[in-house]
């Protein structure tokens, strides 16, 4: 009797992309049989969270048939699978208050648990090693995506997030402000140590003159530095008060006490003696107490670091602190090792959005998962190597977009999409995985690829070109008709071949679809925003990109996809 094999790999020219899909967390075989149906190598499982009122854990959320149905499923068909944590996590441990708070932090980590349990279940039935998990790095809303209107400080003293918005003094000009005494003193510790040049640019950039209000504004950044250096002042009069307080009672109230206490034992007063000598007790324990505080003050004073400073600049240890200890929980709890991958986040409010903090986290969380798991006994060499697998990022091309909305403060002009790709290949040596989408460059919309401003070609060619070729997961649920939409659009914009029929689904499972309808998606994920009006895409064949047209705006015509229905 004749055997037959189907290999869903055969064809080099899909392959080379390595592209897969993300489905949801709604009805996982039926999204995960619509990625069958496409031809695509790689799916990525989105599991439920606490964080988002849907109940439960993963696991929980997730029956145990399902994930060993799915397994089955990608295992026969040769589909690589990956696996997207709760994206409501938070490794730095700070809650919405912004605040350093251990009982939210244990209950993120049972999150990140309960999320690397799930995928190691689901990788030993299918006999994978280092399943990819995506992780967001943050989940907050503090970044620092305009800072001359606002940034977000954080207090080592008090382990909390403050806002720091500009500041509008009324009634005062600038030279008014520069020269009265409360501010000018201030104003000149500021400043010192700082050139001419220096001095000059920080008065004039930072502390501004609205002349139509008779108004002074100082710029967030200059509140932070006044703040430090009353921080400061503060200090001093501590340390002063101290001083005080310790002269008061080694010169003045012990010696009157002592005085007391000689004429009390002369009268043989027993009753007085007492309560002195416990005054003079008293009084010892105080300045013990004093000098504590004292040269606590005085280690703070001589730190060359500012007691509030940009959350920015500190989240990434706070955060590599977590990821740490997700990456000993898969290395040492685990049968199959799941790779922890951290994904840019959704928007530049958030901390770590920007691919500098992002890549200093993973560089800090391996060093610390080195420093712990030597600790435990595993051997440098191996722990060095580990740090490497398990820890990396997951790249995410629509994130990175919506930084389109803002200024770059190093051009002063709104990112282009060249800042785009050159700060997708700063990451170049971490990344690990992609997820692709697309959006107008203000919220993250999960656009089929070609339908937004992302440049997600360039992004994808340039970091292939620098040596980058690692899967890539398109999340294209958010436009008109959903998931299967999406997917052939994506296919067709990345010239990919497009598998079975356009669109296969029915015309209420088409409207109901549980991201978008016939009008299209208004969750947080999405917006009707496109940038050429759908169905008046041109194309080779006048058709719009659904049913097969082209793309008319991504530049050389005969590099786009065909025209006419979808390849079968």
């Amino acid at each position: 009797m004749a055997e037959y094999e189907v290999d869903s790999n055969f064809n080099d020219a899909f392959k080379q992309y390595s592209l897969g899909v993300s489905i949801d967390s709604k009805n996982q075989l039926d999204e995960f049989a619509k990625v069958l149906r496409s031809g695509a190598q790689m799916t990525e499982i989105n599991i439920a969270s606490m964080y988002q009122g849907e109940g439960g854990t993963p696991a929980a959320r997730i029956g145990k048939e399902e994930r060993e149905a799915i397994g089955h499923l990608a295992e026969v068909n040769k589909v690589n699978l990956s696996v997207h944590a709760p994206w409501s996590l938070n490794f730095a441990g700070i809650n919405q208050r912004g605040e350093v708070d251990p009982v939210y932090r244990e209950t993120l980590m049972r999150e990140i648990e309960a999320s690397l349990k799930f995928s190691d279940d689901l990788s030993s039935s299918i006999k994978m090693n280092n399943m990819p998990v995506i992780f967001h790095a943050s989940y907050d809303q503090f970044g620092n995506p305009d800072p001359k209107r606002l940034i977000n400080v954080y207090s080592k003293q008090e382990g909390k997030v403050i806002p720091l918005k500009e500041e509008i003094i009324p009634g005062i000009t600038k030279e008014e402000f520069e020269s009265k005494k409360f501010y000018g003193d201030d104003l000149d510790k500021v400043t010192a140590g700082m050139s001419p040049e220096e001095k000059k640019k920080f008065l004039d950039t930072q502390i501004i003159e609205d002349k139509v209000n008779n108004a002074v504004v100082l710029t967030p950044i200059a509140r932070l530095k006044l703040i430090n250096v009353r921080a400061r002042e503060q200090l001093s009069q501590q340390l002063a008060n101290i001083e005080s307080s310790r002269y008061s009672i080694e010169k003045l109230q012990k010696p009157s006490i002592a005085r007391e206490l000689t004429d009390a034992m002369r009268a043989g007063d027993a009753e007085k003696v007492k309560t002195l000598t416990e005054s003079v007790d008293a009084l010892d324990k105080a300045l013990k107490d004093l000098e504590r505080r004292r040269n606590l003050l005085e280690k703070q004073m001589q730190a060359t670091e500012d007691e509030y400073v940009e959350y920015e600049k500190v989240a990434p240890e706070l955060a590599a602190e977590g990821i740490k200890d997700a990456a000993l929980y898969s290395a040492f709890n685990t049968k199959t090792k799941p790779q922890i991958l951290i994904e840019n986040p959704m928007s530049p409010n958030m901390s770590l959005s920007d691919p500098k903090g992002l890549s200093e986290t993973v560089r800090r969380a391996r060093e610390l998962f080195v420093e712990d798991a030597v600790k435990k006994g595993m051997p440098r060499e191996e722990a060095l190597r580990l740090s490497q697998d398990l820890i990396g990022i997951n790249l995410d091309t629509g994130h990175l977009n919506t930084f389109k909305q803002y200024e770059n403060p190093q051009t002063g002009k709104p990112y282009e999409d060249k800042d785009i790709v050159d700060m997708a290949l700063s990451l170049k040596d971490m990344i690990k995985r992609y997820h692709l989408s697309d959006n107008m460059g203000d919220i993250d919309a999960h656009l089929p690829l070609g339908q937004g401003t992302t440049p997600t070609k360039k992004i994808y060619d340039e970091l292939r070109a620098a040596g980058v070729d690692v899967p890539a997961i398109m999340e294209v649920f958010g436009g008109v008709g959903g998931l299967e939409t999406g997917m052939v659009q994506s296919y067709q914009y990345m010239n990919a071949p497009i598998y079975g029929s356009v669109p296969y689904t029915s015309i209420p499972t088409y409207a109901a679809h549980p991201y978008s309808s016939i009008v299209g998606d208004y969750s947080s994920y999405s917006n009707l925003g496109l940038r050429n009006d759908f169905f008046a895409y041109g194309g080779f064949s006048g058709l719009f990109p659904a049913l097969g047209g082209g793309y008319m705006n991504e530049g050389d015509r005969s590099k786009q996809g065909f025209s006419g229905a979808p390849m079968s």
